[in-house]
């Protein structure tokens, strides 16, 4: 590393004070609490728990992360597991349902349909997809629904309130299962401002 500065660490504050301005920082097995006027080039890491620091390019293999906004990782990454957060709800899919995925990637109704449903896909009440998603990025979610007898389907799927038709897998919609659960998986590709490419699948599981 060019330019070498010591770091000043004020341990009852937990801050790091300086570091120099167009250096890089490597860290190895350290945690960072708090880091207050720190300007650093890359941070390259072989094991960092980032707790409270915003973090702009990290090239690390093993980064763990509780409070830490990452706005890119870059290079190769290995994950050995990854736990998906769900939503097992009681409820039963009706005409309207909105997906919220700020708050999860798969939703699981496990109360028996009870009409044909219009999905609605946003970030959440206040917050749309358009907002969260930039162009280029790609979100899939699973929304599973439970049929007795009567078996009912997602008809239409809407993003951020307007109604988007998806490509869906064998080249036709599918149709609704009778004492099954249906669970649908959409690959929302964004393709520009409030524009999506849907790619849509239905499994059955009985």
């Amino acid at each position: 590393m060019a330019n070498r500065i010591p770091l000043v660490v004020v341990s009852s504050e937990q801050l790091i004070k300086e570091l120099p301005s167009a250096d890089d920082l490597d860290l190895a097995n350290s945690s960072i609490r708090n880091i207050a006027t720190a300007n650093v080039g890359n941070i390259n890491a072989t094991s960092v728990v980032a707790t409270t620091a915003n973090l702009t390019t990290t090239n690390t293999s093993s980064l763990i992360t509780s409070t830490a906004t990452i706005t890119s990782i870059t290079g190769t990454t290995s994950i050995e597991e990854v736990l998906e957060k769900s939503n097992v709800s009681a409820s039963a899919m009706g005409a309207n349902v909105n997906f919220d995925v700020l708050d999860c990637a798969v939703v699981y109704y496990t109360a028996n349909s009870t009409a044909n449903s219009t999905l609605n896909i946003r970030g959440n009440s206040t917050v749309s997809l358009n907002t969260v998603m930039a162009a280029n990025q790609t979100i899939t979610i699973v929304f599973s629904v439970t049929n007795n007898s009567s078996a009912f389907r997602v008809a239409n799927v809407q993003i951020d309130g307007t109604t988007v038709t998806p490509k869906w897998s064998g080249g036709s919609a599918p149709t609704a299962s009778a004492n099954s659960v249906d669970a649908y998986a959409f690959s929302i590709i964004k393709t520009g401002s409030a524009a999506y490419t849907v790619l849509g699948s239905k499994t059955q599981f009985a």
